[in-house]
C-alpha cells in the first residue's frame, strides 16, 4: 500500500510495482493535489549536502521517466538561475559562497550591464550571480508520469479515498477504505503534511507542519530566459550554513495561528517560466491563506526585479502547503516502533526536487532491501 498521490508516493508505487509487488497507491484528493501539483514548477539544487544526493539521484530517474512518457518534458540542460539584488557585495557573497560548496555550478557575477544582456527582463541597477541550474518543468507533470508508469506496471490507483492505518499490536496490517479492511505485507505512508495524521494511531509523533506557499500565473509579452530569483540578506553566510549541512530548526507556529494579512514583507520572490506560464511567488506562510488576497503582494515583489510582470496578465493563481519537518529535511525510514511502515514525507520545498530517489528508497525499505539511507533523514532522529 503506498498511501499520498504527490510526486513521492507516484514514484515509490512505479518502483514498487516494477519490482514485481502488487501494489495499490491510495490518494484521498485527486493526483498532485497538494504541494506536487501546486508548486513553482521547477527541479531545483537544494544546496544542503544531504538533499543534494537526493536531487542528484532523481536527476537520471526523471530523464528516465521523461524519455517514456507523454506528460512529462524535461530539458536536457538546466536553464540556469540568476540571482539577483542591488547589492553587489551580496551577490558576490553567494557567488563565493556557490563557488566554495558547489563549484560545478559555475557561479558567475554578473554586473548591471551583463545582467540586462542575459536577461533584458530585469530592472536597471541590480547586479545578478548566473548558476548552472534549474530546470523548469509543468507542475504537476512528473506525478502523472510516475503514476502512469505504475499503473503500466500494474499497480492499481484509487483517488478520493481516505485511507486510516490497520495495527495489530507494533504491525500494520493494512488500512483501512471507508471502513474496510485491505490487508498487505506493507505500507508507505507518502501524505505529505497530512502524514502526522495518517500515523496517529502508532507511538510516533510525526514532526511535520504546512507551510503554505501562494504562487502567481502570469503570461509575459517575453518570455523570461532564466529563473531568477531575489538574494536574501546575508545569503552567502545562509548558503555556507545550509551547504556544511547546518540545517536550521523549524520555527513551529502556535497551533491556532491566524491567517497572516497580506504583505510583500512576507514574499520571497521567486520567477520560474514554466511551460505555458511564467510562476511568480512565493510566501511561506504559517496558516492557510486566502490565494486571491496574496496575488497582489506578490506581483509588487516580483515586479521590483521584472517590471514587465505587472503589465503581464494573471492566468491563475495557485496555493499549497509544503510538508515542512522540524529541522528541513525529509523523514525516509522505518517508522520507529512499527513494523511494515515506511515513511516518506517532509520534504518542505524539495519534494519535486528530491521526490524521484525518496520514492525509490521508500520501495526499497518496503520490499525489505537495505538502501543506503543517510542517517540524517532516519525517523529515528525525532523517536
Amino acid at each position: 500500500m503506498v498511501v499520498g498521490g504527490g510526486i513521492v508516493g507516484a514514484s515509490a508505487a512505479a518502483f514498487l510495482a516494477g519490482a514485481g509487488a502488487r501494489v495499490l497507491l491510495v490518494e484521498r484528493d485527486g493526483l498532485a493535489a497538494g504541494a506536487s501539483g501546486a508548486n513553482a514548477g521547477g527541479i531545483w539544487h537544494p544546496v544542503d549536502p544531504v538533499l543534494v544526493a537526493l536531487y542528484r539521484a532523481s536527476l537520471p530517474l526523471y530523464r528516465e521517466l521523461a524519455a517514456g512518457s507523454n506528460v512529462f518534458r524535461m530539458g536536457e540542460r538546466p536553464a540556469g538561475l540568476l540571482e539577483v539584488a542591488s547589492s553587489e557585495a551580496a551577490v558576490r557573497d553567494e557567488a563565493a559562497a556557490m563557488a566554495e560548496w558547489y563549484p560545478e555550478l559555475t557561479p558567475a557575477v554578473l554586473d548591471p550591464a551583463a545582467l540586462r544582456q542575459a536577461e533584458p527582463a530585469v530592472a536597471d541597477g541590480l547586479w545578478g550571480c548566473l548558476l548552472d541550474l534549474g530546470y523548469p518543468i509543468a507542475p504537476a507533470s512528473g506525478t502523472y508520469a510516475f503514476a502512469s508508469l505504475a499503473e503500466s506496471r500494474g499497480a492499481v490507483v484509487r483517488m478520493g479515498r481516505a485511507a486510516t492505518l490497520a495495527l495489530a499490536g507494533d504491525s500494520v496490517i493494512g488500512v483501512r477504505l471507508d471502513g474496510e479492511l485491505i490487508p498487505c505485507g506493507a505500507v508507505v505512508a507518502a501524505a505529505g503534511p497530512w502524514t502526522p495524521g495518517l500515523l496517529a494511531p502508532t507511538e510516533f509523533r510525526v514532526p511535520i507542519r504546512p507551510l503554505w506557499g501562494v504562487v502567481v500565473e502570469v503570461e509575459p509579452a517575453t518570455p523570461l530566459r532564466h529563473i531568477v530569483e531575489e538574494i536574501d540578506s546575508g545569503a552567502g553566510a545562509a548558503t555556507r550554513e545550509a551547504a556544511a549541512g547546518r540545517s536550521r530548526p523549524d520555527r513551529a507556529p502556535a497551533p491556532d495561528a491566524a491567517p497572516e494579512p497580506p504583505s510583500v514583507e512576507r514574499v520571497h520572490v521567486s520567477v520560474v517560466p514554466t511551460p505555458g506560464v511564467t510562476a511568480a511567488g512565493a510566501t511561506q506562510l504559517d496558516a492557510e491563506p486566502d490565494p486571491a488576497a496574496w496575488v497582489e503582494p506578490v506581483l509588487l515583489q516580483a515586479g521590483r526585479l521584472l517590471p514587465g510582470l505587472l503589465e503581464a496578465p494573471i492566468r491563475g493563481v495557485r496555493c499549497c502547503p509544503r510538508p515542512l519537518s522540524a529541522d528541513g529535511r525529509p523523514l525516509i525510514g522505518a517508522v520507529p516502533g512499527t513494523r511494515g511502515l515506511v515513511i516518506a514525507a517532509g520534504h518542505g520545498p524539495w519534494g519535486i526536487s528530491t521526490g524521484p530517489e525518496s520514492g525509490r528508497l521508500a520501495a526499497d525499505l518496503a520490499l525489505g532491501r537495505a538502501p543506503a539511507i543517510p542517517a540524517e533523514l532516519d525517523p529515528a532522529r525525532f523517536a
